[in-house]
C-alpha cells in the first residue's frame, strides 16, 4: 500500500486547496519555521479520525478551520482527503485506489467518507485496524510520540507494541465483549423481577381457560404446525453448523501447524543474528576508520570545489568590471558633449536676457518721460483754472462797479431831466428802459458768475463740461454786452435833444467815460478765458494721448518681464543640469578609476587560488591511495556480513509471509466462529421463539424431525392457514380467559427461557472473552519478543554499539503491563532512558521504530522533525535506516536537516509568500541515484 498524495482545504493555514503528492521511497518536506509543515502531519492524523483537540495543537476542533487573514475571509469547511493505493490489498477492500476523507463544518457537523460513501468513525478506525496506520500508531512519528514512548509511565509505550502484534482488534472486541456481558447482567436482574410478578397471576388464570376445549383442539393442531415448521427451520440451521464446525477444526489445525515452524524460525534467526553481531562489530571499527578518510577527503574536495568556484566568482566580477568600465567611458564621452551643448544654450539665454533687460529700461525711461510730461500739463491746466479763478472774482468786481455807475447816472439824469423840463412821461420812459436794461444785465452777470465758478472746479476729465460752461459765460458776457450799447444808444437819442448838462457824462473822466472802460475791461477777460479755455483742452488732449502711450508701454513692459522670468528659470535650470553633469562626469572618471583597480586587485586573486589548488589537488590524492587501501579490507568484511544478511532477509521474509498466512488463517478461524456464533444464535432465536408462542421447549419434539421427511414449509403454512380459519369460523366464544392465560404462560415461559439465555449468553461471553484475552497476550508476546531482539541490534546499529533492552514490569499480566526501556550507550552504565541527553533520546526511539517496523512494517510512516535532536554522525545511521527500509516503506519526513533532505527522492516545499497562507512547491528529484550517507561521507 503507498500514501499516493493528500488534499487540503481549510485546514489550518491551507486556505486555498491543496494537493501534495507523495511518491515511494523517501518524501522530504521542507521549509522554513511556522510556514505549516507540521500541519500535514495534523492534517493525516485528523483524517485518520482523531478527536483530541491538544494532539492537533488547538483549543477547540473548529481552530481547525483556517479563521481568515488581515487579506483573507475565513473559510466555513475543513477538508482532508487521503488518496492510498491498494493493489497489494492491504486494506479490506477490492479496489486499488482508496480514498479516506473527513469535513468539518463551522456548525460542528462533521462527516467521513471511504470512496465518496457516507461511514461512521469506528467503520473508519476498522478499516485500519491491525495495519499499522492510526492517528496514534507508530506510523505518525513526532516529537510528543518521542515524548510519549520515551516517557517516564511504561504503561504509555504499549499502543506501539499492541499496534504491531495486531491484538487492537482483539482490543476492541474484548472491550465490546465486556460492555455486552454488562448489558446481560442488567437483562437478567430486570427479567427476574419480572418473572415473579408474571408468577403470581399465572395460577388463576389456568382454571379459566379449561372452558375452551374446541379452542384448546385448535390451538393443539396449530402448535403441531408451527412446532413442525420450527422443526423444519432447526434441522436446517443444524446441518449448517456442523458443516462450520469441521471447518473450523480443519483452519485451527492449520494455524497451530504454523505457529510451530514459525518458533523453528525464530530460533534459527538468534543464532544467525549473534554471528552478524560480531561481524558488524569489526566492520563498525573499519567504517569509522574510512570515515574520518572520507571527511579528510571531502574537505580537501570541498576547498577545492570552493577555491575554483571562487576564481569562477572573481572571472565574472571581472567580466563585469571590464563591461562596466566600457560603459563608463562611455558615458563620460556622451556626459561631455552635452555639457558642451548645454553651455552653448546657456550662453544664447544670457545674450537674450542682457536684450529683454535693455529693452525694459528703455521702456520705463519712455514711461517715466510720458509721467513727467502729464505732471507738467496737470500744472498748467491747474495755473488756468487759477486764472480763470481770477477772471471771476475780477467780473464781479466789475458788475458791482457797473451797477453803482448805472445807478449813478439814472439819478443824475433824473435829476438833469428835471431841470432841464422834461416831462416825467419822458423821464418814466427812459428810466424804464435803463432799469429793464440793468436789471437784466445784472440778473444774467450773476447766473455766469456762478458758472464760471464751478466750471473752475471741475477736473481734467471733465474737459467737455467745462467747455460748455466757458461758451455760456461768453455768450451772457455778449448779452450784457448789447444791453449796454441799448443804454447807450438810448441816451444817444436823446443827446441832440438834451440839455447841455449831458456833456458832463460824456466828458474823459465823466460817468460815461468810465461805463466805458469797464466794457473794455469784460471784452478783455473775455479773450483771457477763451485762451485759458484753448490751453486747457490742449493740455487735456495731450494727457489722453500720453496715457495711451503709457498703458501701451506698460503691457509691453509686462510681457518683457514675463519673458524676463521664464529665460531666468530655463538659465537656472540649465545651470543645474550642467553642474550635475558636470558631477556625473567627475564621479564616473572616479568609477572608472575604481573599476580599474578592482580588475588589477583580482587577478592577483585569481593567480593565488590557482597555486593553492594545485597543492590541495596532491593532498587529495595522497588520501584517495588510503581510502581505497581501507575500503578493500571492508568490502571483504561486508560480502561475509552481506551473505549472512541475505540468509537473514531471506528467513524473515519467509517469516513474514507464514505470519500473513498465520493472520490470514486466524481470520478465516474468526469469521468461522462468527458464522458459527451466528448460526448458535438462529437456533436459540428458533428455541426461544418457539418457547415464547407455545411455552414448551423444542427440544422435546426433536424427533418429530424425522418424521418430517420432504415435508415443504409451505405446505405446514397452508395448513396453520385453514387451522386459524376453522378457529375464526367458531363465533363468540369466551376467549380472553384462554389467552390471557397463554399470554401470561407463554410470557412467563419466554421470561424463564429469557433467562436461562441470558445465563447461557454470560458464560458464552465470559469464554469468549477469556479466549480473547488469551489470544491477545499470545501475540502479544510473540510481537514483545521479536521488538526486543530487534531494539538490541537496531540500537547497536545506531549508536555504534551498546546495550538495549525492554523490560515488562508485570510479566504476569502482558496485556496490561507496562513497558520499562533500559539502554547503555557506548562508553556508559546502564540507566534509564530519563537519564539520556535529548539527542540520545530520540536515537533510542528511532532504533525502536526501526525494530518495530521488522516485526510489522506499516504501509508508509511519518517522521516530524526527529532527526533535530541528532549531530551529524548519528544523523548519517538514521539515513542509512531510511535507506533500508523505505524499500518496504515510504517514509514522509519534515527535516531541516542537508543531510537528510540529500537522501530524500521528493522534496516537497511548504512556503507562506502570502502571510498565514501555506502554499505547497514539490519537486520530484528525477534519476538521481540515493546511497547510503555512510558511503559517502
Amino acid at each position: 500500500m503507498l500514501l499516493k498524495s493528500i488534499e487540503l482545504y481549510g485546514f489550518k493555514s491551507f486556505a486555498d486547496r491543496s494537493v501534495v503528492e507523495f511518491t515511494d521511497g523517501i518524501c522530504a518536506v521542507l521549509g522554513p519555521n511556522g510556514c505549516g509543515k507540521s500541519n500535514i502531519v495534523d492534517a493525516i492524523k485528523w483524517v485518520l479520525g482523531e478527536q483530541g483537540t491538544r494532539s492537533l495543537r488547538a483549543e477547540n476542533m473548529e481552530d481547525v478551520i483556517f479563521n481568515g487573514t488581515d487579506n483573507r475571509k475565513a473559510v466555513s469547511v475543513a477538508e482532508i482527503t487521503l488518496i492510498l493505493q491498494n493493489d497489494d490489498g492491504v486494506l479490506p477492500l477490492d479496489v486499488p485506489e482508496i480514498s479516506v476523507r473527513r469535513r468539518l463544518y463551522r456548525s460542528g457537523e462533521s462527516e467521513y467518507l471511504i470512496n465518496n460513501s457516507s461511514v461512521k468513525l469506528k467503520e473508519l478506525r476498522e478499516l485500519f485496524y491491525d495495519t499499522g496506520i492510526g492517528k496514534s500508531s507508530y506510523s505518525i512519528m513526532e516529537q510528543g510520540k518521542i515524548d510519549q514512548i520515551l516517557s517516564n509511565k511504561p504503561e504509555e509505550r504499549r499502543a506501539v507494541f499492541e499496534e504491531a502484534a495486531m491484538i487492537t482488534r482483539y482490543k476492541v472486541r474484548g472491550k465490546e465483549a465486556e460492555r455486552k456481558l454488562e448489558r446481560t447482567e442488567d437483562n437478567m436482574r430486570q427479567v427476574e423481577g419480572i418473572l415473579g410478578e408474571v408468577r403470581r397471576s399465572y395460577d388463576s388464570l389456568k382454571k379459566q381457560a379449561e372452558k375452551t376445549t374446541r379452542y384448546r383442539e385448535l390451538r393443539s393442531r396449530m402448535f403441531e404446525i408451527e412446532r413442525d415448521i420450527a422443526l423444519i427451520r432447526l434441522r436446517s440451521c443444524l446441518e449448517d453448523r456442523d458443516k462450520r464446525t469441521a471447518q473450523l477444526e480443519t483452519r485451527t489445525a492449520e494455524r497451530d501447524a504454523v505457529r510451530g515452524r514459525i518458533d523453528a524460525i525464530n530460533e534459527s534467526l538468534e543464532n544467525n543474528l549473534d554471528l552478524v553481531n560480531t561481524m558488524e562489530s569489526r566492520l563498525m571499527d573499519g567504517q569509522k576508520r574510512l570515515y574520518g578518510l572520507e571527511l579528510e577527503k571531502n574537505n580537501r574536495d570541498n576547498q577545492i570545489r570552493m577555491l575554483a568556484e571562487r576564481i569562477s566568482d572573481i572571472q565574472q566580477k571581472s567580466a563585469r568590471d571590464v563591461a562596466r568600465k566600457a560603459a563608463l567611458e562611455e558615458r563620460l564621452e556622451t556626459l561631455t558633449r552635452e555639457i558642451e551643448r548645454k553651455e552653448d544654450q546657456q550662453r544664447e539665454f544670457t545674450q537674450q536676457i542682457s536684450e529683454l533687460d535693455g529693452n525694459i529700461a528703455s521702456f520705463k525711461q519712455s514711461i517715466d518721460q510720458a509721467a513727467e510730461r502729464i505732471g507738467s500739463n496737470a500744472a498748467s491746466i491747474k495755473h488756468s483754472n487759477a486764472e480763470i479763478d481770477g477772471c471771476e472774482r475780477e467780473d464781479e468786481a466789475v458788475q458791482e462797479e457797473l451797477r453803482v455807475v448805472t445807478d449813478d447816472i439814472v439819478e443824475e439824469l433824473d435829476r438833469k431831466l428835471r431841470e432841464s423840463g422834461y416831462s416825467s412821461r419822458d423821464r418814466d420812459e427812459l428810466e424804464d428802459a435803463i432799469s429793464t436794461a440793468l436789471s437784466r444785465l445784472s440778473l444774467q452777470l450773476e447766473g455766469k458768475s456762478a458758472l464760471i465758478h464751478d466750471a473752475a472746479a471741475l477736473q481734467d476729465s471733465d474737459r467737455e463740461r467745462t467747455q460748455q460752461v466757458f461758451d455760456t459765460t461768453a455768450a451772457t458776457l455778449e448779452t450784457a454786452l448789447s444791453e449796454v450799447r441799448r443804454v447807450i444808444e438810448l441816451f444817444a437819442r436823446y443827446r441832440d435833444v438834451t440839455p447841455a448838462f449831458l456833456d458832463e457824462f460824456l466828458a474823459p473822466e465823466g460817468i460815461i467815460t468810465r461805463k466805458r472802460r469797464m466794457d473794455e475791461r469784460v471784452q478783455q477777460l473775455r479773450r483771457t478765458i477763451r485762451q485759458a479755455r484753448e490751453e486747457i483742452a490742449r493740455r487735456t488732449d495731450e494727457n489722453q494721448s500720453l496715457q495711451s502711450r503709457i498703458d501701451d508701454y506698460r503691457r509691453t513692459l509686462e510681457e518683457l518681464r514675463v519673458n524676463l522670468a521664464r529665460m531666468r528659470a530655463q538659465l537656472s535650470a540649465l545651470q543645474n543640469d550642467i553642474q550635475r553633469s558636470s558631477q556625473e562626469r567627475a564621479n564616473t572618471g572616479t568609477a572608472i578609476e575604481e573599476v580599474e583597480a578592482h580588475l588589477a586587485e583580482e587577478k592577483r586573486r585569481v593567480e593565488e587560488t590557482r597555486i593553492r589548488i594545485a597543492e590541495l589537488t596532491v593532498k587529495r590524492s595522497q588520501l584517495e591511495e588510503n581510502e581505497q587501501t581501507l575500503k578493500r579490507e571492508l568490502n571483504e568484511l561486508e560480502e561475509g556480513i552481506n551473505s549472512i544478511n541475505a540468509d537473514l532477509i531471506r528467513t524473515e521474509r519467509a517469516l513474514k509471509a507464514m505470519m500473513e498466512d498465520l493472520g490470514k488463517t486466524q481470520t478465516q478461524v474468526e469469521r468461522l466462529q462468527v458464522a458459527a456464533a451466528e448460526t448458535n444464535a438462529e437456533i436459540r432465536n428458533i428455541y426461544d421463539n418457539f418457547r415464547e408462542r407455545h411455552s414448551q421447549e423444542l427440544s422435546e419434539h426433536e424427533s418429530r424431525a424425522f418424521e418430517l421427511g420432504g415435508t415443504s414449509v409451505k405446505h405446514l403454512r397452508d395448513r396453520l392457514a385453514q387451522v386459524r380459519e376453522q378457529e375464526r369460523t367458531l363465533g363468540s366464544v369466551n376467549l380472553m380467559a384462554p389467552e390471557e392465560f397463554a399470554e401470561v404462560k407463554e410470557r412467563y415461559d419466554f421470561l424463564f427461557g429469557q433467562l436461562d439465555d441470558l445465563k447461557r449468553a454470560k458464560a458464552d461471553l465470559i469464554r469468549v472473552t477469556a479466549e480473547i484475552r488469551h489470544e491477545s497476550a499470545e501475540l502479544f508476546t510473540q510481537t514483545y519478543e521479536r521488538i526486543r531482539k530487534n531494539f538490541h541490534t537496531m540500537f547497536r546499529r545506531l549508536f555504534g554499539g551498546g546495550r538495549a533492552e525492554l523490560k515488562l514490569i508485570e510479566p504476569e499480566d502482558v496485556l496490561e503491563s507496562g513497558i520499562d526501556i533500559l539502554v547503555q550507550p557506548p562508553g556508559k552504565k546502564l540507566e534509564n532512558i530519563a537519564l539520556l541527553s535529548g539527542g540520545e533520546r530520540a536515537l533510542t526511539a528511532v532504533a525502536l521504530l526501526f525494530a518495530t517496523y521488522m516485526v510489522k512494517p506499516s504501509p508508509f510512516c511519518l517522521l516530524d522533525e526527529i532527526d533535530a535532536a541528532l549531530d551529524e554522525s548519528n544523523v548519517g545511521r538514521f539515513v542509512n535506516m531510511l535507506f533500508e527500509f523505505a524499500q518496504s516503506s515510504q517514509f514522509i519526513i519534515i527535516t531541516h536537516n542537508k543531510k537528510t533532505i540529500a537522501a530524500a527522492t521528493t522534496l516537497i516545499g511548504i512556503t507562506m509568500e502570502e502571510p498565514g497562507v501555506s502554499k505547497v512547491v514539490s519537486v520530484r528529484v528525477d534519476n538521481r541515484e540515493k546511497e547510503p550517507v555512510g558511503a559517502t561521507s
